[in-house]
């Protein structure tokens, strides 16, 4: 790992991952009003700036935010760095979606530890259990600096399911 980092930005977060999940995660933290800094990474560099300027067109019903498509480079200072991952395909097994989303999460954390993060990683690509857990061991961070999104998406899934039912 490199050198430590000097501060970290309560203020900037980072999302890896442009598709589905990472967009809607970009837009609804662009709204929160929680962050002033965003930075989108995705394999696909225009990927990325396209959203980054999807999003920031939004930004005049929201507080002010710099919204960019940046690099791993752009992590140094971030309080989270949001990790996604891809989505499954109708085709797809739970299997053959681990496997894929493994070597993706390892090859995500090969790249942050390159450089010197001190900040909080926040997994919410599927099965979020496994991954959460590779990123722990994968990174070598303590555990209350990795952090998995759990249940929250089955949770709300189930509220609303129990709404329309009541």
């Amino acid at each position: 790992m490199s050198e430590k980092c000097e501060c970290v930005n309560v203020r900037k977060v980072v999302i890896v991952g442009c598709g589905f999940v990472g967009s809607a995660s970009a837009f609804a933290l662009m709204q929160s009003g929680l962050f002033s800094e965003m930075v989108l990474i995705d394999a696909d560099h225009d990927r990325a700036e396209g959203e980054a300027m999807d999003i920031s067109h939004g930004m005049a019903f929201a507080s002010p935010m710099k919204i960019y498509a940046g690099s791993y480079d752009d992590i140094t200072d971030a309080a989270v760095i949001v990790i996604t991952g891809a989505n499954q395909k109708p085709d797809e097994t739970r299997l053959d979606l681990i496997r894929k989303n493994s070597a993706i999460m390892k090859s995500i954390i090969g790249e942050i530890k390159k450089r010197p993060f001190e900040g909080i990683l926040l997994i919410v690509s599927n099965p979020v259990d496994i991954l959460t857990y590779i990123a722990l061991k994968e990174s070598g961070y303590p555990a209350n600096r990795v952090i998995g999104s759990g249940t929250v998406l089955d949770t709300g899934r189930f509220r609303d399911e129990l709404g329309e039912h009541l």
